[in-house]
């Protein structure tokens, strides 16, 4: 009997626990039926109230040299921009109308960026106010407000602004702001926080201000009152706008000062009754750059109240419209990668929950949980080396093992900090403090190649409490953070899909570029794939390194019949006047087999001088003539003619090719050199380093290099014309184009230092020399198989400190 009820029990349980899943399944159902329906029906609304983020286009093509210029090098007409009555509907309902205070001088600069940047983000419409008659050659909403000048303070200018925008459009907005053409508006932001608030109300919206100090008593002002900035923006209620607008000529007639935004206000404050928003918070969401003397966020657009931000304001540069939003754009993509990799790690563990083999579960490596152990080395070959970061880099990586901070690295450390602090203080309000970064003082990082890249920083922070008993404190904290590596994309390129393909058989990363594209991209100009290239080679002596390079050079060149020319400066050695003369003959047999234009000689007396050289064969060729400086030494291969055209444009880009550099063949065979193959094409680690610091070989037009000054022929023997060059170009209007370059190869050869160079070229010749023996892995096994060389080091280094 009492197993039966026993029994019986379980069984009602069992059923009671079935009810209970069927009941919350079918509830389940329910509710996802009916939030599914309230978000089509909010996706699918004319207003999208709902739709609250970015407009993302990734493809962003904008960032024009000089915005008043077409695509097609031609100005049009001037005229008067959009249709207003297409652009908006009379009968149509919108969230807000943001009118944008501009001049005629900036109609076809500021007010195009503005309009193609951040008021495709505004629920609502933005219309651009200007003096009478004003013109446009863009397709944008201009408003000519007649009896209106571009004078300032645009005090008129701002409050017939009003009388329009309530005259026109008075029914068809919720709210209305005013701004100037130098701000940048995050539309998705100010609608979120304009939704919190009851529009039928007056409200008179923005970063509260009383004037400077000298301006106290002059302003006319009470002592409770205040203004609305102008700079950051004003936002109106529809019920405020209704209060002013109608007495917009009273306020005109009785002006007090010579601010516009304070006549705003005090139009305001008599009309409407109401006062700025006092809110400390406006300050951070109207947001006045006081950081950046000239403005537009070039320092200070990764700063943490730049996001919290409604508006950025002043904006004073067009190009860095784009670059804000494509910041704005790179941002939100983070937060939707960070969201989908917690999705995926979420899925991993439902599967391991339901018990889905280990061996699909690994498949995906973006759903594992963050963790250092990850990757377990097999033997001390596969272990992945940590670099140290504190105010500088030590890594094995690099010939100088302590280096600064490479842009990259920093710009990826700024982001991840960001990132850590913004996900500390996600919930900082409720919890009553806040965790501001202060310092790194020191960190450890690595990229595994299968998951991404590890840190382990070491943070100095500081603690704010704002809740009960206020309290500041620095305190240090561990983070260890993980990159994971996003999924492969393909991208198409579209620039090679058009390009013709005959003679072209090179598969490289770097071989096609944008250059003589018309603004529709459909063609590149052939005559550029087959452009004469003039190799310019300064020589003295190295007889058997200059046969190896001709050979080369007939190879790719002269038995392919490239059209190029090869134009080598040979200094008289009066020394050695035999290897001289053995150079003329080889250069001489060359010249009666391939035709002499081919080749040609330029004698130079003196002391060697590359600076001199180099000028010496520019100044043979023409101004249109695309010149390619190379050194003896370098090995080629026939793809680099391609990639030196299309990479070099003239008056607008010069190619500086990162080429390879080889470790000497002692060091890389282990002392057997006579049984040791060296493939110039193996870019491993142990076979050389890139040349990233060398700027010897470059390509640019004679008329680029004439207009930075050319070289500077005073500079005597080895070295630094190089860098005195590319310091001209970095400084110049021209860009600088680097690139890793797989066609070029930098053959060993000793390096010799002549103690009578001047220091600096002395230095950067040792440094060369240094670099070049072999990589740090294997310099480090040399010293571990002869510990007397490091024995001998310190035991000098000891007598040295005793003495």
């Amino acid at each position: 009997m009492i197993v039966l009820m026993d029994m019986a029990r379980r069984t009602n349980l069992r059923i009671n626990n079935f009810a209970g899943i069927v009941f919350g399944l079918c509830l389940g159902i329910l509710l996802s039926s009916w939030f599914r329906k309230i978000i089509l029906e909010c996706t699918s609304s004319a207003k999208g109230s709902c739709c609250l983020n970015y407009h993302v286009n990734i493809n962003i093509n904008h960032l024009p040299v000089n915005i008043e210029k077409s695509l097609n090098q031609q100005t049009p007409a001037k005229t008067a921009g959009l249709d207003l009555n297409k652009y908006i509907d009379p009968s149509g309902k919108w969230f807000v109308l943001i009118g944008v205070i501009t001049a005629k001088k900036f109609l076809d600069s500021r007010a195009v960026a503005a309009f193609e940047t951040w008021a495709s983000s505004v629920n609502g419409k933005v219309l651009f106010f200007s003096s009478e008659g004003s013109l446009t050659s863009y397709n944008i909403p201009v408003v000519s407000l007649k009896d209106v000048d571009d004078s300032y303070p645009p005090q008129k200018k701002s409050l017939e602004m009003l009388g329009y925008m309530y005259r026109n459009h008075y029914k068809n907005f919720e709210w209305f702001m005013r701004v100037d053409d130098d701000i940048f508006v995050k539309g998705d932001r100010l609608e979120k926080f304009l939704r919190s608030i009851n529009s039928s109300r007056p409200h008179y919206i923005g970063q509260a201000g009383f004037g400077t100090k000298e301006e106290t008593g002059q302003l006319h002002l009470d002592t409770h009152d205040n203004y609305c900035m102008g700079g950051p923006g004003i936002v109106f209620s529809r019920e405020t706008l209704r209060l002013v607008a109608p007495n917009i000529d009273d306020c005109l007639n009785n002006l007090l000062t010579t601010h516009e935004d304070v006549e705003v206000g005090r139009c305001v404050k008599k009309f409407a009754g109401i006062a700025c928003t006092w809110a400390f918070e406006m300050q951070h969401l109207f947001y006045q750059n006081y950081k950046e003397y000239t403005g537009s966020f070039r320092t200070t657009l990764k700063d943490k109240a730049v996001r919290k931000a409604l508006t950025l304001h002043s904006v004073k540069e067009s190009r860095q419209q784009y670059r804000i939003q494509n910041y704005l754009h790179a941002v939100h993509i983070q937060d939707l990668q960070h969201k989908e990799l917690q999705l995926q790690r979420e899925i991993t563990d439902m599967d391991q929950l339901f018990g889905m083999q280990q061996s699909k579960i690994n498949q995906n490596k973006q759903g594992l949980m963050p963790s250092i152990s990850k990757y377990i080395p097999e033997n001390r070959h596969d272990v992945i080396a940590w670099e140290f970061i504190s105010k500088s880099v030590v890594s094995h990586r690099n010939m100088n093992p302590r280096h600064s901070f490479l842009l990259p690295t920093k710009y990826a450390l700024e982001d991840m900090i960001v990132q850590v602090l913004q996900m500390v203080n996600k919930n900082a309000r409720q919890k009553g403090r806040t965790i501001d970064y202060k310092d790194l003082w020191y960190g450890y990082q690595r990229v595994n190649p299968l998951y991404g890249a590890d840190y382990v920083l070491d943070l100095l922070l500081t603690y704010r409490k704002h809740k009960g008993r206020k309290l500041t404190v620095p305190v240090r904290r561990h983070t260890y953070l993980q990159q994971a590596f996003d999924e492969i994309d393909l991208i198409e390129d579209p620039f090679t899909s058009s390009l013709p393909h005959t003679d072209i058989k090179y598969n490289s990363p770097f071989l096609f570029r944008e250059l003589g594209m018309g603004s529709n991209s459909e063609s590149v100009n052939s005559n550029k794939l087959y452009e004469t290239v003039h190799f310019i080679l300064p020589l003295s002596g190295r007889l058997q390194i200059f046969q190896r390079f001709l050979s080369n050079y007939e190879d790719i060149c002269l038995k392919t019949k490239e059209k190029s020319q090869l134009h080598v400066v040979l200094f008289n050695n009066e020394t050695d006047t035999a290897t001289v003369d053995k150079l003329i003959d080889m250069i001489g047999s060359y010249q009666k087999k391939y035709g002499g234009s081919n080749i040609e000689i330029i004698y130079a007396d003196g002391p060697f001088a590359r600076a001199r050289a180099l000028d010496l064969g520019a100044s043979q060729c023409g101004p249109d003539s695309l010149l390619f400086f190379v050194d003896v030494d370098i090995v080629l291969s026939r793809d680099i003619l391609t990639r030196l055209r299309l990479n070099t444009k003239q008056g607008v880009q010069v190619y500086y090719p990162i080429v390879f550099s080889q470790y000497d063949p002692e060091v890389i065979c282990g002392g057997h050199t006579k049984n040791c193959h060296i493939d110039w094409q193996n870019f491993t680690g142990d076979m050389g380093y890139w040349r990233s610091f060398g700027y010897g070989i470059a390509s640019m037009y004679g008329s680029d290099l004439k207009a930075v000054g050319g070289f500077d022929t005073t500079i005597q023997g080895w070295g630094k014309e190089d860098v005195d060059l590319y310091s001209k170009f970095s400084q110049s209007n021209i860009t600088v184009f680097r690139s890793i370059d797989t066609g070029m190869v930098h053959a060993f050869h000793p390096v010799f230092c002549d103690s009578n160079l001047i220091d600096a070229q002395y230095q950067m010749c040792i440094g060369s020399k240094a670099s070049s023996y072999g990589s740090v892995r294997q310099l480090a096994n040399i010293i571990q198989k002869r510990p007397e060389i490091y024995n001998r080091k310190v035991k000098n280094d000891t007598s040295k400190k005793k003495r």
